[in-house]
């Protein structure tokens, strides 16, 4: 096991250190003066170039990237060409916010997803079986801003259980995660239904109700655990798309992660604050990625570890 995580760890660092490369270059290639967004609009030309050199933008390209990593290894992301504010100190504000909002939003998807699908499973064809499907389309096909908009009116305005928006409160997070949550648990629900239902046909199942197990201990203790195999794979791949895809929801419920941070950086040409971004959701998609894949080894003791890649 150890040379398993050591393995995905380095395979991790690889992949990250092909993000940061890959963002330094576009940062290099997109037409937008870093030298002219500090000095402003109206400024001199001789104070932009004075800028420029400060910045150390007229040296090496090699140069300039060398010391890019340099500076990321000790952990310094930048400065703000917006707010003059450390990159590294606005992401650490930020990024609790849309840590806790994705992991209870994944958290919930796991909860309501394969509720649904044990309900399905458990009892093929049956009213309940019916009625999983019809909440797993309905929050597939409902958008999740809308969704949003509709909790807010419901359960913040009309009712005053929730906050309108913004992260004062402690429950700020509820309506937010419950939308992402409800609106994506249809692909859990359907994949897991799938999967159980294919589990309850092995062998070993059979060999279970043979020896007197009840059905219920069958499917929990036996049938569900290989089931969420995929479940699980599609949780860590699931925790990375919303890491990297939470603006709009952030946008609705006012909440000040990450996705709110970069779409303000996009609309003030912040470079350093926008490549800040991208590299820290890398780097908990890295993580994450690791861990599902421990976790889905864990689960499954087919795997082989000393084979795996």
């Amino acid at each position: 096991m150890l040379r398993f995580v050591v393995r995905r760890f380095l395979g991790g660092v690889g992949v990250l250190w092909g993000v940061v490369t890959l963002v330094f270059i576009i940062g290099f290639v997109i037409p937008i003066n870093p030298a002219r967004v500090i000095a402003g609009r109206n400024a001199p030309l001789s104070v932009v170039r004075s800028i420029y050199r400060q910045l150390g933008l007229d040296r090496p390209l090699p140069v300039q990237y060398g010391e890019y990593l340099w500076h990321l290894v000790h952990g310094d992301l930048g400065v703000s060409y917006a707010t003059n504010q450390p990159v590294s100190q606005a992401l650490m504000q930020r990024l609790p916010y849309t840590l806790e909002l994705v992991s209870l939003s994944v958290l919930g998807e796991l909860v309501i997803g394969v509720g649904l699908a044990v309900i399905a499973a458990r009892k093929q064809g049956s009213l309940g079986d019916g009625v999983a499907s019809v909440v797993a389309m309905t929050g597939l096909t409902v958008p999740t801003f809308w969704f949003g908009l509709v909790l807010l009116y419901a359960f913040a305005y009309k009712f005053a259980f929730f906050p309108l928006g913004g992260v004062a409160s402690a429950s700020w997070v509820v309506l937010p995660a419950f939308s992402l949550a409800f609106t994506g648990a249809g692909f859990y629900t359907r994949i897991g239904r799938s999967s159980i239902l294919d589990e309850l046909n092995e062998d070993y199942v059979r060999t279970a109700r043979a020896k007197g197990a009840t059905n219920r201990r069958v499917l929990i203790r036996h049938a569900l655990r290989n089931a969420l195999r995929p479940v699980v794979t599609m949780a860590g791949l699931d925790f990375a798309t919303l890491m990297g895809g939470v603006l709009v929801t952030e946008q609705v419920f006012g909440i000040p992660g990450l996705g709110t941070l970069s779409w303000t950086a996009i609309l003030q040409n912040d470079l350093p604050m926008l490549e800040g971004v991208v590299i820290v959701v890398g780097a908990v998609i890295v993580v994450m990625t690791i861990l599902t894949d421990v976790l889905y080894a864990l689960l499954d003791p087919r795997v082989n570890l000393e084979a795996t890649g």
